[in-house]
């Protein structure tokens, strides 16, 4: 596989950090000396790639569409170095595994150290965003594993691997005056101010298909955050309520102030799982895929996945 040219390699670095400044100081150039690459760039293209603004380097139309289609390039030649240094048993490999919040604590677990300690020359690349991120990351062929919840519907070539049903809880601040039930129904939680993520999000859409089915009233969500420790912290500075990963979640995370209640929510069943291409699965992205398998399954035989064996 021929390697990229070293103006498309500062053109990904401009890219990604959105600022020349920033670019140059990591790539180790003068900022004079990367303006001059991008340039030249632009020019061999015959389109500008960047507009310059007080905010710094904004990609253009056209250079969103080149930075899709090299950085597709650049992630496939990283994995071919990688994959032959993996095969010709330097155990190494590359990879780049997506995870949502919620399901941090029990991937991170499970991999680690297992994964580190049997491919000590393997880099790893994790990436914590929300569902839509994590599956247009997989669509494009960015990620090479994503554990997520299970949308209703998968792009075309995306494979699933179920690990586990993941029950909701409420939580709440501990002056709420529900904080003190044993346990909790959406009726109980309908009058409540919500705190929520994004719309598209796999947890608030089936909360308000619950709600839907059930014909009472639309949650009232005033407040809309895109990171778990945002929404922890609103819960934990107000009156409002939101959703807690039951089962694999790490209590930990939530604020002292911040109680955890069960919800019986019958028929609603919201599944993580691991997403991937169809087709081939390099031999690190194989093994992170069995030892998630296996931590799933003594999880739920009550027993350690720390020590998933090879």
């Amino acid at each position: 596989m021929p390697t990229l040219d070293p103006d498309v390699v500062y053109f990904i670095a401009t890219a990604a950090e959105g600022s020349l400044v920033r670019a140059a100081h990591g790539l180790g150039l003068t900022q004079p000396a990367l303006s001059k690459a991008i340039k030249r760039l632009e020019k061999h293209l015959g389109v500008v790639l960047f507009n310059r603004t007080p905010r710094g380097s904004e990609l253009t139309e056209a250079g969103r569409a080149f930075y899709a289609r090299v950085r597709t390039l650049s992630n496939a030649m990283d994995d071919a170095v990688m994959e032959a240094r993996d095969l010709g048993g330097g155990h190494a490999g590359l990879l780049r595994l997506g995870i949502t919040p919620a399901v941090s604590h029990f991937v991170l677990t499970a991999l680690f150290p297992t994964l580190t300690t049997e491919r000590p020359a393997a880099h790893v690349k994790v990436t914590t965003a929300f569902n839509h991120v994590l599956l247009g990351a997989i669509d494009r062929k960015e990620l090479n594993l994503a554990v997520c919840p299970l949308p209703d519907d998968l792009p075309e070539g995306v494979e699933v691997d179920e690990l586990y049903d993941d029950p909701f809880s409420a939580i709440m601040n501990e002056t709420h005056p529900l904080a003190q039930r044993e346990r909790l129904s959406m009726d109980d939680l309908v009058d409540c101010q919500w705190v929520g993520s994004g719309k598209q999000e796999v947890a608030r859409r089936t909360m308000e298909q619950a709600v839907a089915r059930r014909g009472l009233p639309r949650l009232n969500i005033p407040v809309e955050v895109n990171s778990l420790e945002s929404l922890y912290t609103v819960v934990s500075r107000t009156q409002m309520v939101s959703l807690f990963n039951a089962r694999f979640g790490s209590p930990s995370a939530l604020p002292r102030n911040v109680v955890v209640v069960p919800l019986d929510l019958p028929g609603v069943h919201r599944r993580i799982g691991i997403l991937r291409r169809r087709g081939y699965l390099s031999p690190i992205a194989q093994r992170a895929r069995e030892i998630l398998l296996d931590a799933s399954a003594r999880q739920s035989a009550g027993t350690s996945p720390s020590a998933a064996p090879r």
